[in-house]
């Protein structure tokens, strides 16, 4: 999936409009840091791998619902949950949800001398 289509994929399901440009770059940031996460949870030992194989169809959408829940989470400032009156409020513990992490199953290898 080339990043123009995983754009377009986001523009779908956040605005509603594949032909919105207006958020793209915000979309492609967000694109870089899932990119990032699934790179430091699939290679967390491995520095030297730098970019995710996104000719592997289940990997790019991985990144793009990543992109997707983290641009949700812009100005909402990790608040899981909200109560007004009893004003209850719940933060969540880590960047994405448990179940998209746990979608990720890091890679072991040998040590490099």
């Amino acid at each position: 999936m080339t990043r123009e289509e995983q754009i377009n994929k986001m523009r779908l399901e956040i605005l509603n409009d594949i032909d919105d440009d207006s958020k793209d770059k915000i979309f492609d940031i967000k694109l870089d840091d899932a990119e990032i996460i699934a790179l430091n949870t699939l290679y967390p030992f491995d520095l030297e791998q730098t970019k995710l194989d996104t000719s592997n169809k289940r990997l790019a959408n991985w990144q793009v619902r990543c992109a997707i829940e983290l641009y949700n989470k812009i100005g909402s400032a990790n608040v899981l949950s909200y109560s007004e009156n009893g004003l209850s409020v719940t933060y969540m513990t880590g960047l994405l949800s448990t179940s998209l992490l746990n979608e990720l199953v890091p890679k072991a290898g040998v040590i490099k001398w």
